[in-house]
Parts: C-alpha cells; structure tokens; sequence
C-alpha cells in the first residue's frame, strides 16, 4: 500500500461511515413515521369504538273523514304531521359507563330539533344499572321506542292508552336490577324526578308540571312471554288558557302489560288507570293487538277503549267548558306492516272511533257534534 493509499483511507472511511450513518437516520425516520400512523389509526379506531351513531326516521299521511280530531288528524292533515327525524348518540366513557343523547326535529314543529334524552349510564355490575339525566318516562311497553315507529308493529301505538299520559320525559334518575333465571329475567326498576312540558288537553294548549315524580316497574320475560307491572305518582299542576285544571294535585299512574311474540303471532295488550285529583278526568284505559307475520308482511287488528271514571265527582260547575274533560271513545284498527328492506317498514291502517256521541272523547276538537270518525293512514318508518 502506498502513502496516498494510506493517506486516502481515512477519509473513505469518513465518507462511508457519514452514508451509512445518513441511511440510518433515514430508515429511522421513516420508521417513526410508520408508528406515528399506526398510533394514529389505532386512536382513531378506538375513537370510533367508543362512539356509536344511530337514528330513525318516518313520515306518511293521514286523512280523517271529519274533524273530530283523533290523533289529532283531521280532513285536511298533512305529511309533515306525521314526520320526524332523529339522531341519537352513544359514547363509551369506559368499559361500565356510557353518555347517551338523542334529538328530534318534528315536522309538525317546522324541524326545530329538541333534546329528547341526555343522560349518562353506569353499570357497577352486569345486573344493576344506574342512570341520571333527561329519560323517557316508563309508563308503557313502547316507552323507550315510544316515536321509532319502525319498532312498532302499527302505525301508531294505541292513542287510548298513550294520549292520557301524554307527557313523556322527565329529569332525575333510575336505578334498574335484573335478576337471571334458568330461562327467563325479572327487572325491577325505580326512578324519581320532574318535568315540565307543553301539551294539548281537551285540544287545547296546556303547560304539565310534576314535582317530586317516583315510581316503580317490573318486568318479566322469557324472551318469548313478557308481562310488566307500573306505579308512579307525583304532583301535578296543569295550566292552561288562565285557570288551572290542576294546582299541586296528587297524581296516580297505574299500568299492567302483556306481550308474546314467537316469531310468527304477536299479541300485545296493555291496561292502564290515570288519576289526577281535583277537576281533571280520572281514566281506565286498554288495547289489545293481535298480528301474524308472513313473511315479510304482517298484518294486525287492533282493539282499543277509554272512558273517564269520574264524570259525577269533579266540579265541573265551577265552569262548565270543563265537561269537554269527559272522555269516552271505542277504537277498531285493521293495519298492515311490509318490511321492505331491513330498516325500512311500510305501513298501511284504517282506524274507525267511535262512542263519544257528540261528546269531546277525548278527542282533538272538543267542540265536535261528531259521533264518529275514520282515519286512513300511510306510513314510512325507518331505522338505521
């Protein structure tokens, strides 16, 4: 080896070691880079999985064959009276607790969107469950599901059980327990808090307060046979048109249901009590429903009753306008649902009312010298 050969070396060595050291924080980079990402879509993936979004939809048109109001449809009703769209959405706190919130734009109230629930969930153990926050209040079977239509068989749920107690959220908390059997579980749950809303009465424009509102539920399954029992009481005051119908009145709600579905019959039934002291009508309330699936089509017959009790005990000379609180109405319903595609249910129902002879009934013009009415309906529910 020369002297320039050995003077040489060195310096390649330096040139080589500097390319070699180059690569090296080359491939690091791109190494950090590639964590970087892989960090990033699993953030994103947990992101997503903690997050869950859902909603439903429906609309559909009704007519009436008079004014009489049921359901409040009359011979001029409108799609939009029939519309709604929601969005509802979960999000995982942790394994235990989960936020839930839903919102609602109705077409009837030209879309404005209302918080329907908001409410945080807790699950100490797999069968005990706490909540607090805006809720559906659980008077009925259909309670939680009470406005996706694509849950229910019908296209509308019976409005001589559900229209009474029409007020359907409330604010506080409940605490649910379910209790396991070889084949089949009892929830009992209890829940308490207060609402404020605005509603219709008699058709007219009413402002509904319960303070200090409790109650109780039990429901039993299995998963074919159902049965569910509901106290709740609270007091109310109903305002409406300058007088109130109910200042800080003891009301009671009492409900009993039944449900069996194996997959081919179904048959539903629910009977309930609404008392409100005072002037207000105490009622007795129930349907039945029978339906068999075909397929994808269902057809169903729908049977339904209310009367107020107390007609001879409330002082209704106070004012006589009041009488139009006296409620007596017999319902007939023939429907058919055809699910479409899963998550899309059209609907089709004639529904005959009748045996309020000239009286309110309960219905949406109190003013009606009817004696009956029909309502024919076409509906799209969606779920998704």
């Amino acid at each position: 080896m020369t002297p320039k050969t050995l003077r040489a070396t060195p310096l390649a060595l330096c040139l080589a070691a500097a390319g070699v050291s180059a690569q090296t924080t080359d491939d690091k980079i791109d190494q950090l880079e590639q964590r970087l990402n892989a960090l990033q879509q699993q953030l994103t993936q947990s992101q997503s999985d903690r997050v869950r979004l859902n909603g439903f939809f429906s609309t559909g048109f009704a007519r009436a064959s008079n004014n009489a109001g049921f359901a409040g449809i009359t011979d001029k009703a409108e799609v939009k009276d029939l519309s709604l769209f929601a969005l509802q959405g979960s999000f995982q706190v942790n394994d235990k607790t989960q936020a839930v919130m839903q919102i609602i734009g109705r077409g009837e109230e030209d879309w404005d969107p209302a918080l329907e629930w908001a409410y945080i969930s807790h699950r100490p153990t797999n069968n005990l469950q706490v909540r607090a926050g805006k809720m559906r209040l659980p008077f009925f079977m259909y309670s939680d599901s009470l406005e996706v239509g694509y849950s229910q068989p019908w296209v509308r749920p019976s409005e001589a059980v559900y229209e009474p107690a029409d007020i359907t959220s409330y604010v506080g908390a409940d605490v649910a327990h379910t209790l396991n059997f070889d084949s089949s579980s009892l929830t009992t749950t209890l829940f308490g808090g207060f609402t404020d809303e605005d509603t219709l009465t008699a058709g007219q424009p009413v402002d509904v307060r319960l303070r200090n509102a409790g109650g109780l539920t039990l429901l039993w399954t299995d998963y074919i046979w159902s049965l569910r029992a509901v106290a709740a009481t609270a007091e109310t005051t109903i305002e409406g048109q300058g007088f109130f119908i109910a200042d800080s009145d003891r009301s009671n709600f009492y409900g009993l249901g039944f449900g069996y579905d194996d997959g081919n019959w179904q048959v539903l039934s629910e009977v309930t009590r609404v008392e409100v002291d005072g002037i207000f009508a105490d009622t007795d309330s129930a349907y039945l429903s029978v339906g068999h699936r075909f397929g994808s089509v269902t057809p169903y017959a729908k049977v339904g009753w209310i009367e107020s009790v107390d007609n001879d005990d409330r002082p209704l000379a106070v004012d006589p306008t009041l009488a139009a609180l006296n409620t007596r109405r017999d319902e007939y319903s023939l429907g058919l649902r055809w699910d479409v595609i899963p998550g899309i249910a059209i609907k089709a129902d004639v529904t005959h009312a009748r045996g309020f002879d000239g009286k309110p009934g309960g219905l949406g013009n109190p003013m009606t010298t009817e004696s009956s009415t029909n309502v024919y309906t076409v509906k799209i529910d969606s779920a998704f």
